[in-house]
């Protein structure tokens, strides 16, 4: 078979560059980033050393690091109750980020990834991207909140199959028992057990 290859010709305006962070186009009011010492999600970023505005600014403010957090268009809203927010999401496209260390770059690969499905998209966690599937985050959610509000431990809930001297303490059945043994290595299972508060 005779594969004939075409040239393509990429127009790109002159002075234009992109984002270092989300990748949109940048012109010559792009804004220059100097990096702390302390920085090292350096494999996040595109190429180039502009940013955009919006990422300009989010990488100055702390609060984007530090918080669980939604933006629609503009409006920053911080996500107090993390896991009740995924239930009362809105209308999509939006960013969307969560922390446990509140000191992490993911927030870069939040502005990568926007919410575009409701039932299924990326959820960044730290430096973690996750698959959500609403209706497994449903079922995942209402397993852990009954086993802790039942007083079994996060750990025991994350530490895969249960031994037997917690299986009689937290009254926990032999098919709880195997469902966390196969939960143990769920990313979004560890999101349902980590962002819960007791009850």
């Amino acid at each position: 078979m005779d594969l004939k290859l075409r040239k393509v010709r990429v127009m790109v305006k002159k002075g234009s560059e992109y984002c270092i962070f989300c990748g949109v186009q940048v012109f010559k009011d792009g804004e220059y980033v100097s990096f702390p010492e302390t920085f090292t999600a350096y494999q996040f970023l595109q190429a180039g050393d502009k940013a955009c505005g919006r990422c300009a600014g989010m990488f100055r403010d702390p609060k984007f690091r530090r918080n669980c957090w939604l933006v629609k268009v503009s409006v920053f809203t911080v996500l107090l109750s993390p896991l009740s927010a995924l239930f009362e999401l809105p209308e999509p496209p939006f960013l969307l980020y969560f922390t446990r260390q509140k000191r992490k770059h993911g927030w870069i690969l939040a502005v990568q990834n926007p919410v575009l499905s409701l039932d299924k998209f990326i959820l960044v966690v730290d430096e973690d991207k996750i698959l959500f599937e609403h209706k497994k985050f449903e079922e995942f959610l209402a397993f852990s909140r009954d086993l802790l509000n039942r007083g079994v431990p996060k750990g025991v809930l994350l530490g895969g199959m249960p031994n037997p001297s917690s299986l009689r303490k937290y009254g926990l059945s032999w098919p709880e028992a195997v469902r966390l043994r196969d939960l143990q290595r769920e990313p979004l299972w560890r999101v349902c057990v980590d962002f819960e508060r007791r009850s």
